[in-house]
């Protein structure tokens, strides 16, 4: 019923506009393009690496607005990857449609979800701290043969992504969903998404039906930005909901779960202060097991004057790195990441960063199982990069 109610909601909004005269679409291209280099360390045999990374990314963007005031348009994101042999490693990010007007806005497609996108935390600069990239060069699954560290996935986030994770709920990814968010009204915006099945996007429709690792995913939040006597404030809270599947063939159930996050930023000239908390619930747990401790917090502050930005940023969290299923996942009773990060403007678009992070883990491998391993780890990136915007 719920799917039935959301799809005709949207559907009956955007067919109101139908009768909308044509007008003139405006396409643009942007994007990005940065290189980085990496000095890193952690627990692993071989001492310190050296590697450098490149991520770019195209936007193709088309906008139109009709006699009638309708906003329409589509995004296309294009992002290199890691290649194979069959492929240049080259496809498509995200991609969606939108329309909307002084009534809100629909985004239909593979986009981030609402508590991606609305979820305030610690402000960042350089290469984003504790939410950034550095995680690129630390997350490592060790080969088998590689001893008590197997597969534990050294430097991975709790619940998350390796660079991303646990200063947001866990979300929906760029999964195929249907999502909306109102007007702002006295600094005040709420916001909905929903993806029949999570893990899945672009013309996936069979392949991973009942075999994804949720179904119903609901993400909902809200948010708030507004200036006083000088201050800037933005404060948030956001929340996701998902119906547990098998995770894989080989797999037992995943647990339904609920998830929130709470988080407030304050601005004053040049400065800017804030932090936030998740409690990511029994995401990514079997049934029949016990979910343990999943939360996290994070704390961050940041200083601008005109082309210099300087920032630090700490994180602590607890909760699986990998699930648990038949007692071979990861789980994290401590994770720490500190650092400090900085950015120069050298000219219009063209960005010089850096971050200086340290990681500590205390790991627990197979926590469900009869036995568990217990693994400390610590490490920290040196992180260089150049960006240009286009």
């Amino acid at each position: 019923m719920r799917k039935f109610l959301l799809a005709t909601t949207a559907m009956a909004a955007i067919a109101g506009f139908t009768s909308a005269a044509n007008a003139q679409l405006t396409v643009t291209l942007g994007g990005y393009t940065e290189f980085f280099a990496a000095i890193y360390d952690n627990n692993l045999p071989g001492g310190t690496e050296r590697e450098f990374e490149l991520e770019t990314e195209i936007v193709i963007k088309a906008d139109g607005k009709a006699d009638n005031g309708l906003l329409y348009g589509a995004k296309v994101e294009l992002q290199n990857s890691v290649p194979t042999l069959s492929s240049t490693g080259v496809g498509t990010d995200e991609a969606s449609i939108y329309v909307g007007g002084n009534w809100g806005r629909f985004d239909l497609g593979d986009e981030d979800g609402v508590a991606d996108r609305m979820a305030i935390y610690a402000p960042l600069v350089g290469v984003e701290g504790i939410d950034g990239d550095y995680g690129d060069f630390v997350n490592v699954t060790v080969p088998a043969g590689s001893g008590t560290r197997t597969g534990l996935n050294l430097g991975r986030q709790p619940w998350g992504a390796p660079s991303t994770g646990a200063v947001k709920a866990p979300d929906g990814g760029d999964a195929t969903k249907i999502g909306y968010v109102t007007p702002r009204f006295a600094g005040i915006q709420l916001g909905f998404s929903y993806a029949p099945e999570n893990a899945s996007e672009a013309q996936d429709v069979v392949s991973l039906k009942n075999s994804a690792s949720y179904s119903d995913f609901l993400e909902f939040g809200i948010n708030y930005t507004g200036e006083f006597s000088g201050f800037t404030i933005a404060a948030s809270a956001t929340g996701t909901n998902g119906n547990g599947r098998n995770a894989s063939v080989t797999a037992p159930a995943l647990k339904d779960f609920t998830a929130w996050q709470v988080g407030a930023r304050v601005g004053y000239g040049d400065f800017k202060l804030g932090g936030g908390y998740v409690d990511a619930g029994n995401f990514n747990v079997p049934v029949g097991t016990d979910s343990g401790d999943q939360h996290a917090w994070n704390v961050g502050a940041t200083y601008t004057a005109g082309p210099i930005a300087f920032g630090v940023s700490y994180l602590d969290a607890e909760g699986y790195k990998a699930a648990a299923a038949f007692g071979t996942g990861t789980y994290a009773d401590s994770y720490r990441a500190y650092g400090l990060s900085g950015a120069y403007t050298v000219a219009p678009g063209f960005i010089l960063q850096s971050d200086l992070m340290v990681l500590n883990e205390e790991l627990k491998r197979n926590p469900v199982a009869a036995t568990s391993t217990k693994v400390d780890n610590d490490g920290y990136v040196w992180l260089v990069s150049t960006r240009l915007n286009f």
